[in-house]
């Protein structure tokens, strides 16, 4: 990514909507596209993984805390208070993975990103709408990215989802 990248994802980043991703903090640095969540620290890691004929990759969160050690992401996810502050966290999560493949390092292929599993206890219907805004705010298609979601998540959030043009992974254990 050269310098007239970054300077454009900065902007963008700094444009972005703070209700979207509830005013938590999210910059680029040296290493890539980063948020903050209470005092940790969001980012990516990815890994290939094969997707019947496709090969893919998939995105999982590494969090460190203010000690600068690891911190459990389940540990993270629990510290989101209630139905908003899980939406959000798990957004936030999407859309660092997101830019840290697509734009930061400029990947075309396509990126599975996991959900949370207790995201679908609080979200009733349009499911993906406003990941799919996120995404357009950085010029990035939803065609490209494929949401892994629990076997048991009801239809109508696939649905949903695929509505939004995402494509839709169902795995037995998340």
């Amino acid at each position: 990514m050269h310098l007239e990248q970054q300077e454009q994802l900065a902007e963008r980043l700094a444009s972005l909507p703070p209700q979207w991703v509830a005013g938590f903090p999210i910059s680029l640095d040296e290493e890539g596209v980063v948020g903050r969540f209470f005092k940790c620290e969001l980012r990516s890691i990815f890994e290939a993984i094969q997707v019947g004929d496709c090969t893919m990759a998939r995105a999982t969160l590494v969090a460190t805390g203010p000690d600068g050690e690891p911190f459990p992401t389940e540990r993270l996810f629990r510290l989101a208070s209630g139905e908003d502050g899980l939406l959000k966290l798990d957004r936030l999560c999407r859309l660092i993975h997101s830019l840290n493949h697509f734009v930061v390092a400029n990947q075309a292929s396509p990126l599975v990103l996991p959900i949370h599993p207790r995201l679908f206890e609080y979200v009733r219907s349009g499911h993906g709408n406003t990941f799919s805004r996120l995404l357009a705010h950085f010029d990035l298609s939803p065609q490209h990215i494929v949401l892994e979601v629990p076997a048991s998540v009801p239809q109508t959030a696939v649905e949903g989802y695929q509505h939004e043009g995402f494509g839709v992974r169902r795995v037995s254990d998340i």
